[in-house]
């Protein structure tokens, strides 16, 4: 590429964007690398730290069924180093790490693929990689890259990964940008996954812990039940067999797949010399080769067609859920969703926006204040990239021996009445003031500014939560009612329904 086009596909654009009514400006300077990379900055001078956030659009449905969990397992094993992080001597270690991937193949081939495999010959190549990996303890640095960060005053390292995207995470001194810059370049680049094997351990065991909170495997099956063909269909954490099954061959495809350059962004807040930190960004970020372009999610949620109905029991609270297919992230409907949820709920917002049940909803109002029926009663809109989903949630008064099933016809009672009449202007517009207030609110910190922001660019690009917001404030009644009756159809729904069991 010549040195012109370099400087063109670089090019920095500084946008102001106000959402008046809110009073909220953000300030942000955006520069696009070569290889696609996006690096967004928000200055705000004051105390010399930055934050530094890393997004890739990658999570749990760009897995497909056989490596269901991969993000998550690549999330932890983005932390145990490269060629340069977090070993001592490379070169012994990657001879270790090689022989460990043989002896594994054969003992998944073996166990696997296999219905009577040799259990004999398993536990002798077992006994192998158990050597194997105590001698590799010898040339491990454990933790060294958040040693690193500490040893520069890096606070907040930590990382997480969801059903859409995954980030990396660290804030720092102002004049710390560089180093986080180098050693996150070299994570994209240099990632040695070793530890692989006793790391799908560890989140196996993670796995075993949530199986064992209560109710948790009947939530997981709602979700599976709910999403029949897109893959919301499975948890982040994926399928205990895929965790068993995962090579690290899976791995490796999926992290060169996804975790490039042109499938990431790079925020930064807080108070430096955005011109300096563009330089940087060309310096580090700028070296790593352009990954293949990305197709989006092919599946998407098909039409139900028929009502669906879940039962179990348990020693969970007993409870009723009822849930509707509603349009993705950034659908036109998406905002009067949002508002009817933060009006019967009593939360409020967009991309996310939901209801709760502290007392000024018309659901709590009704179900729990003055008809004493329920304990709790929520409602909440989730507009996802692919899919949406708008949720009802209520606890029932078992002292007044009240069912489930009372609370569900409660429920279509009120719905029918929003379908007849909608909101009055009070509630609507009380809904959309908190749906305000909760935006400005995410924004007040610098970590809350990145990740709003950051997350944002992944998708419909950051400006979106600004038009999401303008949207939201010309939601009307007749949008409310409108909604109501095109998604609040019980074939487009799924009830489930728990029953806590005593004794269990």
């Amino acid at each position: 590429m010549n040195k012109r086009a370099v400087v063109l596909a670089a090019a920095v654009f500084l946008v102001a964007a106000f959402a008046a009514a809110a009073d909220v400006t953000l300030n942000v300077q955006e520069r696009v690398l070569a290889n696609g990379m996006k690096i967004l900055m928000i200055p705000k001078p004051g105390v010399p730290r930055v934050v530094c956030h890393i997004y890739f659009k990658v999570g749990s449905i760009n897995e497909r069924p056989g490596i269901t969990g991969s993000a998550h397992v690549h999330e932890h094993l983005m932390f145990k180093g490269t060629e340069v992080m977090g070993v001592t001597d490379y070169a012994k270690d990657s001879e270790i790490d090689r022989r460990i991937d043989e002896l594994m193949g054969r003992i998944y081939r073996e166990k696997y693929w296999k219905t009577d495999g040799d259990q004999a010959r398993i536990a002798a190549w077992q006994t192998e990689v158990d050597g194997l990996v105590k001698a590799e303890k010898a040339f491990i640095v454990k933790d060294d890259l958040w040693t690193q960060y500490m040893k520069n005053g890096g606070t907040g390292l930590n990382a997480s990964t969801s059903q859409e995207t995954t980030g990396y995470y660290v804030t720092l001194p102002s004049n710390k940008i560089e180093l986080q810059m180098l050693m996150e370049s070299d994570r994209m680049m240099n990632a040695r996954f070793r530890e692989f094997y006793s790391e799908k351990d560890v989140i196996m065991e993670e796995r075993r812990l949530s199986e064992n909170q209560p109710g948790y495997l009947f939530s997981e099956q709602v979700d599976a039940a709910f999403y029949a063909a897109s893959p919301y269909h499975w948890d982040v954490i994926g399928w205990m067999d895929d965790l068993r099954k995962m090579t690290k061959e899976d791995l490796v495809a999926f992290h060169n797949t996804y975790y490039v350059p042109n499938n990431a962004v790079a925020i930064y807040v807080g108070d430096f010399d955005p011109q300096a930190v563009a330089a940087m960004a060309e310096k580090y970020f700028g070296r790593i080769p352009k990954g293949p372009d990305l197709e989006p999610i092919r599946t998407g949620e098909p039409p139900q067609y028929s009502e669906k109905r879940l039962y179990g029991s348990g020693p969970a609270p007993t409870s009723l859920q009822m849930m509707f297919h509603t349009p993705r992230d950034g659908d036109p409907d998406a905002p009067a969703l949002s508002v009817l949820a933060s009006a019967l709920g009593s939360g409020g917002g967009f991309r996310g926006g939901m209801g709760g049940g502290s007392g000024t909803g018309r659901l709590y109002k009704t179900l729990v204040r003055d008809k004493q029926l329920a304990v709790s009663a929520s409602a909440m809109s989730r507009p996802q990239w692919y899919v949406g989903v708008f949720q009802f949630r209520a606890t029932p008064r078992l002292d007044k021996a009240v069912k489930p099933e009372d609370l569900e016809k409660e429920i279509w009672a009120e719905i029918d009445a929003i379908k007849a009449g909608g909101l009055t202007e009070a509630e609507i517009q009380k809904a959309k003031n908190q749906s305000e207030a909760m935006f400005v609110r995410s924004l007040a910190s610098a970590m809350g500014l990145a990740s709003r922001v950051g997350r944002a660019e992944l998708m419909r690009g950051w400006r979106a939560i600004l038009a999401d917001l303008e949207a939201l404030k010309k939601v009307t009644n007749d949008d409310i009612k409108r909604v109501a009756a095109r998604y609040f159809v019980k074939d487009n729904s799924l009830t489930a329904v728990y029953t806590r069991k005593s004794g269990r």
